[in-house]
């Protein structure tokens, strides 16, 4: 069988991987990432040889479009769909992979969070669970950590433990762009992604929602003094 493949007449080889797309999530109302989601659409690649990324390409496909796709410009054809293994779909199975579909594959693929997000999805009217919640606090002049004024701001981050109940608190975060001289890429990642320079308050609550976790930790806070910003992160303890 002849196949038009990057612009030539050639004959049906190679092997094409498909993978189900997954697109960045963003919450808008928190100004901050809020993971990702499955598409139920696909992308692929056809390909000669191990990492050969020349090949003609597609993305936003349906299952079924892009099988076909696949299978009439390949003999082997691997694919994937969530965060699963890669499959067989194809005449050739070089590698002994399982055969397509998997049992779990469900009748009809919808838009949705990774098993390992549901807890993103909860509702006010799911029942309480226990968060883990880094509080974030970030003094005014950063750079004034460095002198004498270091052990004004700890108090105030001491006041703010008693008052949220926060068993524990580090500076972690700030000693580590002191340490970098403030250069903005110092990669400090934590739950609460790229940090800015600021002490940690190590806190849990129980709510039904991360944001309300969160707000229901940022409620027990003190009056900060001028200039201090917090930012509080949630994420379930199981």
């Amino acid at each position: 069988m002849l196949e038009t493949v990057a612009g030539a007449t050639q004959r049906r080889t190679g092997v094409v991987h498909i993978y189900e797309e997954e697109e960045a999530s963003f919450d808008v109302q928190r100004q901050r990432p809020d993971g990702s989601y499955f598409c139920a659409t696909f992308g692929g690649r056809w390909s000669r040889q191990p990492r050969d990324n020349a090949g003609p390409s597609f993305e936003g496909l349906t299952l079924e479009q892009a099988l076909i796709w696949a299978r009439s410009r390949a003999p082997e054809v691997q694919i994937r769909y969530g965060r699963g293994g890669f499959h067989s779909a194809g005449e050739l199975n070089p590698d002994e992979l399982p055969a397509w579909p998997p049992r779990d594959l469900p009748a009809r693929l919808i838009r949705r969070r990774p098993p390992e997000q549901g807890w993103r999805e909860r509702s006010e009217g799911d029942p309480p669970v226990e968060w883990r919640i880094e509080l974030l606090l970030t003094p005014p002049n950063v750079q004034h950590m460095r002198t004498a004024k270091r052990w004004e701001a700890e108090r105030v981050v001491e006041e703010a433990a008693e008052a949220v109940g926060a068993p524990r608190w580090d500076a972690e975060p700030l000693d580590a762009f002191l340490d970098a001289n403030g250069h903005p890429d110092v990669p400090n990642i934590g739950l609460a992604g790229l940090y800015p320079p600021a002490f940690r308050l190590h806190c849990q609550a129980f709510a039904s929602t991360s944001p309300h976790a969160e707000q229901r930790l940022q409620a027990r806070l003190p009056r900060l003094p001028n200039g201090w910003r917090a930012r509080a992160t949630a994420f379930p303890m199981s």
